[in-house]
């Protein structure tokens, strides 16, 4: 695959004014890693990133260092605007509006450790369609979610927002983590309703059952858990979004490492409006592909 840079040289030749905006919810820093889509923001200029988090001081420190293009928020997304309880995890990390399963999580290694139950307290929720239209987000292209088992409320308070979305990476659960939690179907089931489909995961994460460790890991996956699932416009409707959208779901698909999905995009493009995009990139392309 050719570098991000080398693909937004290309696209920007055919659209100049190609910018993205995305979503990232549920963007407390982890170390030092930073997103791929971060990269956008210097490869497209002019692309906004909008990040939320529920912790105000956070959110205030990040935004003195934050680039250009990205504000985080103080905000916690939810079905609909009301007081929620909010179920604090031993690690900041694994916080929810869902209450741990702790009689699940006691039967796997250092799993209580990390999301067990620390305390509660109240907070507040907005929908996504309304936080966007507060904040004047009125085309969202991609979204980015980790909100530990609450995904599905946010997706249910977005549908107008999901309208305009090309891709979306989420966390989902297999199992029960958190107590009446919507698990990976549900999500898929929602998602699908909104004609977005699922891609694929991005990769899998579990535990051993106690008190085995498997490889003197304790986080090796023998029981798989959680991932993050990455959902796409639906194929059958690709023909259908404009061309400023098959650009942006070209550029996430390269980002997250679906070159094949990226081809498709350019290939409806170079179709719609009479260019050779797909050819020229071809022609850069590391590894031979077949037309």
């Amino acid at each position: 695959m050719v570098p991000l840079k080398t693909l937004a040289e290309i696209i920007k030749a055919a659209d100049s004014d190609l910018k993205l905006t995305i979503l990232h919810i549920g963007a407390i820093p982890v170390g030092n890693d930073k997103e791929p889509f971060h990269e956008l923001l210097t490869a497209f200029p002019g692309s906004q990133i909008a990040a939320l988090d529920l912790n105000k001081d956070l959110c205030a420190r990040l935004n003195r260092s934050a680039p250009r293009g990205m504000r985080y928020y103080p905000v916690a997304l939810g079905r609909r605007e009301e007081t929620r309880l909010l179920y604090e995890a031993h690690h900041p990390m694994c916080t929810s509006l869902l209450a741990p399963n702790e009689p699940l999580l006691a039967l796997y290694n250092d799993l209580v450790e990390y999301s067990g139950l620390k305390s509660t307290s109240s907070v507040d929720t907005v929908s996504l369609d309304r936080f966007a239209t507060d904040h004047a987000l009125a085309d969202v292209d991609f979204i980015k979610i980790d909100i530990q088992g609450a995904e599905l409320n946010v997706f249910q308070g977005g549908t107008g927002t999901l309208r305009d979305v090309v891709a979306i990476v989420t966390e989902v659960e297999f199992v029960p983590l958190y107590t009446d939690q919507p698990l990976f179907g549900d999500v898929c089931e929602f998602l699908s309703e909104q004609r977005l489909m699922f891609h694929k995961f991005l990769w899998l994460a579990g535990r051993a059952l106690q008190p085995t460790i498997m490889n003197d890991d304790a986080s090796f996956a023998v029981q798989h858990l959680w991932s993050d699932a990455m959902f796409i416009r639906d194929v059958l409707s690709l023909s259908t979004l404009s061309p400023k959208k098959l650009l942006k779901l070209a550029v996430l698909s390269h980002l997250y490492r679906s070159p094949d999905l990226t081809f498709h995009c350019l290939k409806i493009y170079d179709q719609q409006c009479g260019t050779q995009v797909l050819q020229n990139l071809l022609q850069r392309q590391q590894v031979p592909v077949t037309q």
